[in-house]
């Protein structure tokens, strides 16, 4: 397992920022949960106020499901080039399901994605990353904030 901490994180974005950039996205669109600090860290990075959600799961604690869930509605209609983010692409489940729904219900915009980590192994890879996963990431965020109970 590698620990991913916030002072890597600090470094990171900007770096995957200075990346992003060459799409020109007027919005940004976080996975839920891993995508969130990444989306909101990316959207003032790149200045762009337009930062939406969905919820999209393929896991349940470390194991992965057979199907993906699509939770959520977003609104671009103000929209012309959506950043998809995400904290890792994994097996690629996700953004494989969740790409063609995109784009069959907004087909005027393009879509393209970034994560920090992904697998070579994945469906489907981002067109921005910094990382190659070799090991289970234990991020930050789903570390540091847990209630000690739970750890």
């Amino acid at each position: 397992m590698i620990y991913y901490s916030y002072d890597r994180f600090k470094i990171d974005i900007p770096e995957l920022a200075v990346r992003c950039a060459v799409f020109e996205p007027d919005t940004i669109l976080a996975i839920a949960r891993g995508g969130m600090t990444m989306g909101h860290a990316l959207s003032m990075a790149l200045n762009i106020r337009n930062l939406q959600s969905l919820r999209c799961e393929s896991y349940d604690q470390d194991q992965q499901r057979e199907t993906v869930s699509l939770f959520g509605e977003c609104d671009f209609t103000q929209s012309s080039r959506v950043l998809i983010v995400d904290d890792i692409v994994d097996s690629g489940k996700t953004l494989h399901a969740l790409i063609p729904i995109l784009q069959e219900r907004y087909p005027n915009i393009v879509f393209t994605c970034a994560a920090i980590f992904t697998k070579p192994t994945a469906l489907i890879q981002p067109e921005f990353s910094l990382h190659e996963a070799l090991d289970w990431i234990d991020f930050f965020w789903e570390r540091d904030f847990l209630k000690p109970n739970s750890l």
